[in-house]
């Protein structure tokens, strides 16, 4: 895929086209503040961009030393990167998300939530502690770097469930979450969704207490629950009248209008037509967070050397043979040698299935894109 279809990526252009001017880093150290135009045409220059400025924060970024971890992010459970940026020569990377909506440094509340998400996905996944989340390695040089691109751009909402609260890791050591962060966090999100549904027992403590160790004794080394269960335990008795008014006013991810004035008909066509859109959507995000769980399983299959078998992909992925197997195209794209491309997860699904992930929203973008892809082939 081409330099110039990459900056068309419907959510990269988004972000990039907030900006007038961006700040750059020269490969050789020093910094231009120049215009987005200039970055796009003179891409190769550049060896890094600055996404968050002083006064908005437009991703989430985070700089990543060791091999090891690159894959880490997949087995927290935290949403695929919309830009993974590896280094062709040292391996080390930076993992972007792109913000729907940039956080104003004027909103302390909004800079609070944002920084409590950054500083929990640090620990999640063992990311570099003191990286300052402001620059991050110029996505669009694929001469220094390889990477893959996922078009999605998420809210801060997306990670709520990923946040470490203080009264969590007060009395447990941190190193720990650094290692093993993954049952940590399992255990807070099924332990606190858990306590909201009987937040106003009188046998709070001990439901909670229970669950927890049905919960922990599922995992193959069980950890100590007590600060956390200590933590759900408070957040359930200080807020227990409220959530269900939050439940009221949380909006569906398909921001549909609430249906009005319509006639019994009209409604029935309305509501169906609605499902269908669901049901499309729904499809599409199995598709695509099925194929990324693909994809790092192959990455970590060939960086330990291990032969490519469906039975070897469908063990690393944590997913039944018989998927592996219905993914059969997208697993002999994504077995082919990489050769420092842009590689979008959409464009792999949509070159395989020959559809878009999401037809309505996105179909413009990578029906183009497919296209190039066809024709490519057809000179070859």
């Amino acid at each position: 895929m081409g330099m110039q279809n990459f900056q068309q990526q419907n959510e990269l252009n988004k972000t990039l086209n907030r900006f007038n001017k961006i700040r750059l880093y020269h490969n050789y150290g020093y910094m231009n503040i120049l215009p987005v135009k200039y970055l796009k045409k003179n891409a190769t220059k550049y060896k890094q961009v600055q996404l968050n400025t002083d006064t908005h924060f437009n991703a989430i970024i985070m700089d990543i030393d060791s091999e090891e971890l690159l894959t880490e992010w997949n087995a927290v459970g935290l949403p695929t990167p919309t830009i993974q940026t590896l280094n062709k020569h040292n391996d080390k990377a930076h993992l972007v998300w792109l913000l729907n909506i940039p956080v104003s440094k004027r909103n302390q509340k909004a800079i609070k939530y944002y920084k409590a998400i950054v500083e929990s996905i640090k620990l999640l996944i063992g990311a570099d502690q003191a990286y300052q989340n402001h620059q991050t390695k110029n996505f669009l040089n694929t001469n220094l770097y390889r990477i893959t691109y996922n078009d999605i751009a998420y809210d801060l909402a997306d990670f709520q469930d990923f946040i470490i609260k203080k009264e969590i890791y007060k009395n447990v050591d941190t190193t720990e979450y650094e290692s093993v962060g993954s049952r940590h966090i399992d255990l807070f999100n099924q332990l606190r969704l858990y306590g909201y549904q009987i937040a106003k027992h009188k046998d709070l403590k001990e439901k909670l207490q229970k669950r927890a160790e049905l919960i922990n004794a599922e995992f193959d080394y069980p950890i100590k629950p007590k600060a956390i269960i200590k933590s759900v335990l408070i957040f359930c008795e200080e807020n227990k009248n409220n959530f269900r008014t939050a439940y009221k006013d949380r909006k569906g991810v398909m921001k549909f209008k609430k249906i009005t004035k319509l006639s019994k008909d009209e409604y029935k066509k309305e509501l169906l037509k609605r499902q269908r859109a669901s049901s499309i959507r729904t499809g599409d995000i199995k598709r695509l967070k099925t194929t990324a769980k693909i994809k790092v399983a192959i990455e970590v299959l060939l960086r330990n050397k291990i032969t490519l078998t469906y039975a070897n992909i469908a063990k690393t992925a944590k997913i039944s043979l018989s998927t592996t197997k219905r993914y059969a195209r997208i697993v002999k794209i994504l077995g082919q040698k990489p050769d420092g491309a842009i590689s979008s997860i959409r464009v792999i699904v949509l070159e395989a299935e020959r559809r878009s992930t999401h037809p309505l929203k996105y179909y413009d973008v990578v029906d183009c894109l497919f296209k190039v892809i066809l024709r490519k082939r057809e000179k070859i």
